[in-house]
This record gives structure tokens, sequence and C-alpha cells, in this order.
């Protein structure tokens, strides 16, 4: 798959997440068969004074997009060009519902209010020598779905594709996804489309494609960085191997391998909630999920998790 001039071994991409998509994930995720990785949400005031304070991106995990967040076209497009030797694309977020995003009048506000959306995309596009991307959600609410009119303001503005996460900004991350919306607006444009939500299998991610030309992977890829491997088998063969509870644990530590590289300020209750997700769904471990929720230390979770590793 291509965006722009960049070439992209698949079409399965792992979503941008705050505390989720730090640079060891992101590896990690990469090697497990992501064709794109995304960083966090950067913020166009927060690149531009101190760019260095958020910069974890490593040269292992590229392809790599990273993702701003705005209001003002002109410091959009200064934020796109102090990161862009440092990434692969520019994707600006027009579909966060973070409380303090919307304060900045940035995020979701613009599907509310659409009329910057085509100046911010032109700027960052005029700006920088990568393929530039939006993402969007469909509406502010169920009663203002807006997603065919601002996917066609984004084209117009130059983008190179469009991630289209199909909840309204009231949903949040609840309710089911809307994919009618998602194949609307791939009806409506010319450039790829990014279909986003409720993709939490590789069968789901199969029937994704029918909608869509990608598929971003966001809360299902917690603590489960295999989806992408097993998405792409399930594309090629129909089939794919399932992941045992020695290989999810194994898996962390590996994880924590990663932290260790890339990651040296990491604080302990990330790599925690790293571990909670890592073991979900594995049997009889409710206890010791449990027992992680108190533990303050790396050392005090790695002992009983080998520990644990030698149960299943």
């Amino acid at each position: 798959m291509n965006i722009g001039k960049l070439k992209l071994k698949n079409n399965l991409f792992l979503a941008p997440m705050a505390a989720v998509t730090n640079a060891p994930y992101r590896v990690m995720c990469k090697k497990y068969g992501a064709g794109l990785v995304y960083s966090p949400l950067l913020d166009e005031d927060g690149v531009i004074k101190a760019f260095d304070m958020f910069n974890d991106f490593t040269p292992d995990e590229r392809p790599v997009g990273g993702q701003l967040v705005g209001r003002d076209p002109k410091k959009m497009a200064e934020a796109a060009e102090i990161i862009e030797k440092h990434v692969d694309l520019i994707d600006i977020n027009f579909g966060c519902p973070d409380k303090d995003v919307l304060g900045k009048k940035a995020g979701a506000y613009h599907i509310k209010h659409p009329e910057k959306i085509h100046s911010i995309v032109s700027s960052v596009k005029d700006a920088v020598n990568i393929p530039v991307t939006a993402k969007i959600r469909i509406g502010w609410n169920n009663q203002s779905l807006n997603h065919i009119k601002t996917s066609m303001i984004i084209e117009d503005a130059g983008a190179n594709a469009i991630a289209v996460h199909g909840r309204t900004k009231e949903q949040l991350y609840s309710g089911k996804a809307n994919w009618t919306a998602i194949k609307q607006v791939k009806e409506n444009v010319d450039i790829p489309v990014i279909g986003n939500g409720d993709v939490n299998s590789p069968e789901k991610a199969k029937e994704m494609l029918e909608f869509s030309d990608a598929v971003m992977i966001g809360r299902a890829a917690m603590g489960n960085p295999w989806i992408f491997g097993q998405s792409n088998d399930f594309l090629k063969t129909g089939k794919y191997k399932a992941v045992s509870p020695k290989e999810k644990i194994e898996g962390f530590f590996e994880l924590i391998e990663l932290y260790r590289l890339y990651k040296e300020d990491f604080k302990f209750p990330e790599l925690r909630t790293h571990a909670l997700w890592f073991t979900k769904g594995i049997k009889d471990s409710r206890e010791l999920r449990r027992k992680m929720l108190t533990m303050q230390q790396e050392k005090e979770l790695l002992k009983m998790l080998s520990k644990f590793l030698l149960t299943v």
C-alpha cells in the first residue's frame, strides 16, 4: 500500500494512543507485523517549545507517523517542520475527544467547527515534503454527522489519506462504531481511507477492509502486538495461530527489554499498566493481576511474573 510516496509493507496500522504507543511498543508492534505505527498525540505548542522532551522516535520503528493536534495553521506548519526529519508522514488529529484538547479548540472541536480544517491541512502540506494525512470522527453526535463533508474538505486541502474513526465525539469510545459511515467516506473521496473502530480480531480486520483501504487498530492492540501478524496471516491464508499464555508473558518480558533500550526514564506505573494488558484473558491470572495493582517496584513485578510463567 502507498500513502503518497510512502510505500508500506501492509495496510494494518497501530493507532496513536496516549501512554500506549511509545517507542518501545511501536517497535514491538512493527516487529510483529504492523505496516505503520503512530506516535501519541503531539501538541503544536509542545512541539514548538520543547520537542526534545517528547521526541522518542527511533529508526527501528520506521515507517512511523507523527500525529499533531492544534488549532493554528501557522503553528501546525511550524510543528510539522520540526518533526519532519524524525517521521515518515504527518497525521493531523481532528478527532480527539479529550476535554483538555477540546478546551484548546483542537481535536474533535474541528468536527463541530470545521472552518479551519482546510487551512490547517493545506498549511501543513505546504510546509513538509512527506505525506500528510488527517484523522476524524464521523460527527459531534448522531444528529450532526458530517463525515462526508469533512473528508471532502480534507481531500481538497491536499491530504494524502484520511483515517475515519466510526464514532462521534459524544460516543467517546463506547457504543458501536459506524462502519457504514466509513464506507460512505470511501465512496466520496479518491484518497486512501483508513478505517478505525471495533477492529478486535483478524476476522474484523478483514471485514473492515471491505469498507476501507487500510485498518487502524487501537485498543485491541494493547498488550496484543500479535494481532497485526495474525491479521496479515488471516488475510493471506484464512488462518492464524493463537497466542499462548506463555507467549503473552514472554512478550511482556520482551517489551521490558525494549523499554530498557529506548526509554531509560520510564516510570513504573506505565510498565505495570502494560503488564495488566499483556496478562488480560490468561486463565487463572485474576489474583496475579490484583496483586499487580498494589505493586510499586519493577523488581517485584518481574519476580512474580517469572514465577507465574512456570505455571502456564
